[in-house]
Order: C-alpha cells, then sequence, then structure tokens
C-alpha cells in the first residue's frame, strides 16, 4: 500500500480499527505525565484496580470473578498450559488459532485431545459424539471467534453438562469487548485489546470465575508468569511485572464511558447479518455455513484472487483497509472486522467500493 495513503478504516481483524476515546486520552495522559510515575506508586495502583473493575463491569463479568492482565493471548496460552499440562484436556478447533494453542498443550503434556469441528457437518451430531468420548477430561480449550476463518460454535450452553469435571477456557480475542459469553458455562475468559476492545496491541484481559481461582491460586510457581502468581498479585491489586501502562490506563479511563458489552451486541449482530446478506448478493459467498458464521470476523471469498487484488487496491485507495485471507489460500477470501470501534458509515463506504 502507498505509504502516502491513510487508513481512514481498517476491517483488518487485528490489530484493528482504534476506539475513537484512544487519541483523547493519550493526550490527557501524556500532559498529566502519567506514563513517566513509577508503576509501583499510588496513583498506578489505583489505575491498576480501576482497570480491573472497568473490564469487569463492561463485561458483565458475575461476582467472584478474578481481572488481572498479560502481555498477549499467545501468553495467556502459554500461562494455561503450564498450569494444567497434567491434567486431560481437549481442544475444540475450528482454524489456525486453535490449532496452535492445541499444539503448545501437546508438547507439554502428554493428556492433550484434539477435536477439529467440521465446517460441512451439522454441530448437534459433532456435539453428541465429543460429549461422549471425552465427558471426563479435566480441562477444555475453545477459541470463540476462529480469527483465520470467521469461524464460531453455534451455541455455548452444552459445556457445563458435557464436560462436568472440566475447566473450560476461552480465547475470546476475536470477541470480547463486542459480543458476550454465557459466563456460568465457563471458567477461564482471556483476550488481546487490539480487537473487541479496540486499542493499541500489547496488552491482554485474563477473567477467571471462582472455582478456577481456587483450583490454581495455590499452584506451584514455576514460572516467574506463573498463574498462582499472576491470580494472587491481581488480588493485591498490583502487576508482577512493569505492565503495558497505556493500555491500563485506557481500560481505565475508556471503558466506563462505553455501553457494557451486552447493551451494544444486539446491534453488532445485526450489522454481522446485514453484511453478510449485502455482500453475498455481490457476490461474495461467506466462507463457513450459516450455523459457524461469526458476528465478529466475517470471512467472505473473492471470485478470483486477481479480482481480489483489485478490489483491496481499490478499498486502500479511498483509505479502507480491508483484512487479507489467511493460511495457504490467503489470496481467495478476505476478512472483516465488525468491532464496537467502528461506525456504520464505514461498512456502507465498504459496500460502495466492494463491486464487482
Amino acid at each position: 500500500m502507498d505509504a502516502a495513503v491513510k487508513i481512514r478504516y481498517s476491517f483488518q481483524p487485528g490489530p484493528s480499527q482504534l476506539h475513537p476515546q484512544v487519541e483523547p486520552l493519550l493526550q490527557r495522559a501524556l500532559a498529566e505525565g502519567l506514563f513517566s510515575r513509577y508503576h509501583r506508586d499510588p496513583v498506578w495502583k489505583s489505575l491498576f484496580a480501576r482497570a480491573q473493575l472497568a473490564v469487569a463491569e463492561h463485561l458483565g463479568l458475575p461476582e467472584g470473578w478474578l481481572v488481572f492482565f498479560v502481555s498477549s493471548a499467545t501468553e495467556a496460552w502459554q500461562v494455561l498450559v503450564d498450569a494444567t499440562a497434567e491434567q486431560a484436556s481437549l481442544h475444540l478447533t475450528q482454524g489456525a488459532f486453535g490449532e496452535r494453542w492445541y499444539g503448545l498443550q501437546a508438547a507439554a503434556s502428554g493428556f492433550a485431545y484434539r477435536v477439529a469441528i467440521s465446517p460441512e457437518q451439522p454441530w448437534p451430531s459433532q456435539r453428541e459424539s465429543i460429549a461422549q468420548k471425552y465427558a471426563s477430561v479435566g480441562f477444555v480449550g475453545i477459541v470463540q471467534v476462529e480469527t483465520s476463518v470467521g469461524a464460531t460454535l453455534p451455541e455455548w450452553r452444552f459445556l457445563r453438562e458435557a464436560f462436568p469435571r472440566a475447566l473450560t477456557a476461552v480465547d475470546a480475542t476475536s470477541s470480547l469487548g463486542a459480543i458476550s459469553l454465557p459466563w456460568e458455562q465457563v471458567d477461564i475468559v482471556f483476550a488481546s485489546v487490539q480487537k473487541g476492545f479496540g486499542l493499541p496491541p500489547g496488552l491482554a484481559v485474563v477473567a477467571l470465575g471462582p472455582e478456577a481461582r481456587r483450583e490454581m491460586r495455590e499452584l506451584p510457581a514455576l514460572r516467574y508468569n506463573s498463574l498462582s502468581r499472576l491470580i494472587q498479585r491481581a488480588e493485591a491489586h498490583e502487576p508482577p511485572f512493569t505492565p503495558n501502562l497505556i493500555g491500563l490506563y485506557l481500560l481505565a479511563e475508556g471503558l466506563p464511558q462505553r455501553p457494557p458489552v451486552q447493551g451494544g451486541e444486539a446491534t453488532l449482530r445485526a450489522r454481522a447479518d446485514r453484511l453478510y446478506k449485502a455482500l453475498e448478493e455481490r457476490g461474495f459467498p461467506p466462507l463457513q455455513r450459516q450455523e459457524y458464521r461469526s458476528p465478529t470476523v466475517l470471512a467472505l471469498r473473492w471470485p478470483s484472487a486477481e479480482i481480489g487484488q483489485k478490489l483491496r487496491s481499490r478499498a486502500e485507495a479511498e483509505g479502507l483497509y480491508l483484512g487479507w485471507g489467511y493460511g495457504e489460500q490467503k489470496d481467495l477470501f478476505f476478512r472483516i472486522a465488525n468491532f464496537p470501534a467502528l461506525p456504520d458509515a464505514a461498512f456502507e463506504e465498504l459496500l460502495e467500493v466492494l463491486q464487482l
């Protein structure tokens, strides 16, 4: 892309469009000299606690959930692998990121199992088979929205019934801050902030439910960023390392000014439905069958790689930055982020450009 062309709207599913709050909040923090303060002084300890509370309230976390922060969702994978390697685990995967998480688990544990969800088969039959075979596992890992191919599971309320002994962890990197989760069905949720939260990359949110918090608080701290140490320090409203102060500040100051996730979710899902319909009518069929389509990362096919390159260049000339495809067939499809930081007007412009 020509460096002189300014990106006005980014539909790339990570890093994604920054929320309009970011610039004025950063200007205020710089004017106050906040990022030159010691990260353990009273000002930052208060901001850490406020960031924890802001995330909990924005997401609608139930009472007893604990929020803390790491550098990325990828680090959260490793933290959880270290904490669960001795347990039988199951990863339900739909694409590249779920496979990577499972790969880390399998490298550390001889008790790791994986089921790749077939996009061609109806979900109910797959759900029943999984529940019958893996009911006794102690840990379940799921990606809520598989960014690589714009896929999600059709329903989540089967988890407690299917895996009664398991702690369930969800990588919600391409969904947290945009759509909700059935909190009573899961125990651990984590996400990097550069997608649904609309913030600069370099920080991830982790939320632990009461059962996971009890089970993992006293685990041996075999590494510095062990889960037990992260939990104990978060309970004291302190990080175990120098954190991403910019990200913490933007969460603490920005989220209370936004509507909660549940307040905007219906509108975001309705927008996704309109986009899928409008783009399919224009000749861009969705990559996923309807029951597996994600509302936050839309994946659609180009008629050809050549047409895709032409339309991508046309969009970028207008300051509209489309998401590339992913993997071996990345030139044959494209992705569109549908996150709260993007206004409806951005999608109207994009639909005008994506004309065959």
